[in-house]
């Protein structure tokens, strides 16, 4: 089984917060995989364990060290919900700094467009896939993976699905510019 968890900042340097978060689900046979950081310090870790019962020992033997954030159980469908309920969600994710989450969401509503929506849809997508890989920690790929989405950022319109495309189209540009993440808002 698989499950997302973010836990907030501990106080720890990074390593020994992921060292610990490791050690304690190789105890309980869970596996900690995919760390992500968020800016200000939190770990978001794919963990997988054999059922929900040893995911739920897990947390509780994690939460007198770390404070957790949110959880996801990536085991469960997404329940169905409508096209402006996706983009919200996924808008929100992204300014939560929940990115792989965004890329996901949106995924399912690129699947059904065509043409230059599409095209949009998918460059929105790089962006969030080039935010996770600068939160793993492999910035020259973040930055591979951004220029990618630049290319696709034009659109008919200055706003889609409530994102101020002229502003996203900017904070990548900045980045790019800069070759240096900072997090930014859509």
């Amino acid at each position: 089984m698989r499950f997302l968890v973010r836990f907030a900042e501990s106080g720890l340097p990074k390593d020994r917060m992921l060292t610990s978060v490791r050690a304690l689900g190789r105890s309980l046979g869970a596996d900690a995989r995919n760390p992500k950081w968020t800016s200000y310090g939190a770990l978001e870790l794919d963990i997988f364990c054999a059922t929900e019962a040893d995911f739920r020992l897990f947390l509780t033997a994690a939460s007198p060290l770390f404070k957790t954030e949110f959880v996801r159980d990536l085991n469960k469908a997404p329940a169905y919900e409508s096209e402006a309920q996706l983009f919200a969600e996924s808008r929100d994710y992204f300014n939560a700094e929940r990115y792989w989450e965004c890329h996901e969401v949106l995924e399912s509503v690129w699947r059904i467009k065509e043409g230059d929506e599409k095209r949009l849809l998918q460059g929105i997508i790089l962006v969030c896939a080039a935010f996770v890989h600068y939160q793993k920690g492999e910035e020259e790929v973040a930055l591979s993976v951004l220029g990618r989405a630049a290319k696709q950022l034009e659109f008919r319109s200055p706003t889609y699905a409530g994102i101020e495309l002229p502003s996203l189209r900017a904070n990548v540009a900045l980045v790019l510019e800069k070759k240096r993440f900072s997090n930014f808002r859509v």
